[in-house]
């Protein structure tokens, strides 16, 4: 278990480095990255998206347990 913490934590570590790396060569900063995210995340098409997602999720879920209740009855 802590062999495959550690795994995970190098992989990220490098994939952040990488991305900032890329972001650094591409002329942007990391902070002009992280603000077009946050915009992205705040705006009202993407939280339609999101709240539609979701919605489609839970009914998608919702379906899936009603098939099992079937089955094993």
């Amino acid at each position: 278990m802590r062999k495959n913490l550690v795994i995970i934590a190098v992989v990220a570590a490098a994939a952040y480095l990488i991305g900032v790396e890329s972001a650094k060569s591409r002329g942007k900063d990391y902070e002009d990255l992280r603000h077009q995210l946050e915009r992205l995340w705040t705006s009202p098409e993407a939280r339609k998206s999101r709240k539609r997602l979701a919605k489609s999720v839970r009914k998608s879920v919702k379906d899936r347990r009603q098939q099992l209740r079937r089955l094993a009855n």
